[in-house]
Formats: C-alpha cells, structure tokens, sequence
C-alpha cells in the first residue's frame, strides 16, 4: 500500500506541476517574439539612417512626375547616376526659404560625364551624343525617352549651344521643361557629382501616389 500510495502521489506532482512548465514555455515563445521584433525593427532604422533619407518635393519643376509637397524616399548606397533617374542634388546657388542660398533640388538625369547635350529650343527636341531623344505622345500626354515630360523643350533659362558634360558631373532637367530651373542655367550648371544626395525610388506621400519612381 505505501508503494502504491507514493507512485500515486508522485503521479500527482507531475500532474500539478505541468501547466507550470506550459506557463513558463508561453512566456518564453512571447519573450522571444517580442526579441525578434525588437532587432527587427533597430535593422529596419539602421537601414533608414544609414542609406534612407527622405525629401520633400518643392515646387512644379517636375510636373507632371512629382507634384509640390510629395515626400520621397532616397537613397545613394552603392549608386551610379544612370539616364533618366530622377536624383535630389544639392545646389549652392539658389535661394532659400531662409533667406540664404542653398537648397536640395530634384530633377531628372538627361546627361553623364562625357557626354554632348544639345537642345533644339524652336523644335523643343533634346539631342544627346548626335542622337535626338524619342518624344511620343499617348492619349494627350507626352513622353521623352520613355518617360513623362510635361511639354517640349522651349526655354533656353539663358543658355543655348552645345552643353559638354564635365567628368564627374550630370546634366539635369525639370519634366516641367518650360518651367524649371536647371542645367540650361547659368544658376545652376552641370552637377558635381559630389552634390547629389541620391536617387529617389519611393514615393511615400501622398498615399494615393504610393509607389516606385524609375527611369
């Protein structure tokens, strides 16, 4: 009897002490869950801080692409400048809303280091190298090279001719061609590529426009 009453109580123990161990493994999955959250969330502000930042759109020169006040994502980790990407650059020259000079701009890349811009301002047609940049047109709206432009190419910003693109430097423009200030002017020039802050891939802002901006 006593060997039969200690197996019983032993079996009693381990009944009792079962939902203890279950309890402890709950908590341990929830500990664990919440770890991989938690470094999840510091790569994902790592990658951000790192590589990321964001710029705001100021003004219509790249109307109709980007609208004033839309916020992008922007990024120059391992970036070479192509055709057609749309970049924010620093630019030393233009006024800011502080009263100073000084500001981040964003245009679209029309020329790289070594290459020959010309731009035909009575015909609005834009030759790079000797060979005129496609302009189409689908269902009322224009595109240049593939992408949206909001009208041809008609002012000069002061600059006419041939424009050689320096080494290490890009040649820029507005999609808003008639209403941006850029490389056609002597306030800006050629970009230094020092002075590009990115590429910008991501529209964040407004939600309704979300999504990837390409060439």
């Amino acid at each position: 009897m006593e060997e039969n009453e200690i197996l019983e109580r032993s079996g009693e123990q381990q009944t009792a002490e079962a939902p203890a161990h279950k309890r402890h493994g709950i908590a341990a999955e929830i500990y664990d869950w919440f770890d991989s959250v938690f470094y999840g969330l510091l790569i994902v502000t790592a990658v951000f801080v790192l590589i990321t930042r964001t710029s705001t759109v100021d003004g219509s020169s790249m109307f109709p692409t980007l609208e004033d006040g839309q916020l992008l994502l922007v990024s120059d980790f391992a970036y070479t400048p192509g055709y057609n990407d749309i970049v924010v650059c620093w630019s030393d020259t233009l006024p800011n809303d502080k009263g100073g000079l000084g500001k981040a701009i964003v245009k679209r890349v029309i020329g790289l280091p070594g290459d020959t811009i010309n731009i035909d301002y009575k015909a609005g047609t834009v030759t790079r190298n000797g060979e005129p940049l496609s302009v189409t047109e689908t269902d009322g709206q224009l595109f240049e090279d593939g992408h949206m432009i909001n009208a041809r190419t008609k002012t000069d910003e002061g600059q006419g001719g041939d424009f050689i693109v320096p080494a290490d430097s890009l040649f820029v423009m507005g999609d808003n061609r008639n209403c941006s200030t850029d490389s056609r002017s002597r306030l800006i020039g050629f970009i230094d590529r020092r002075k590009v802050v990115g590429r910008a891939y991501l529209r964040i802002f407004p939600f309704d426009k979300f999504g990837g901006l390409y060439g």
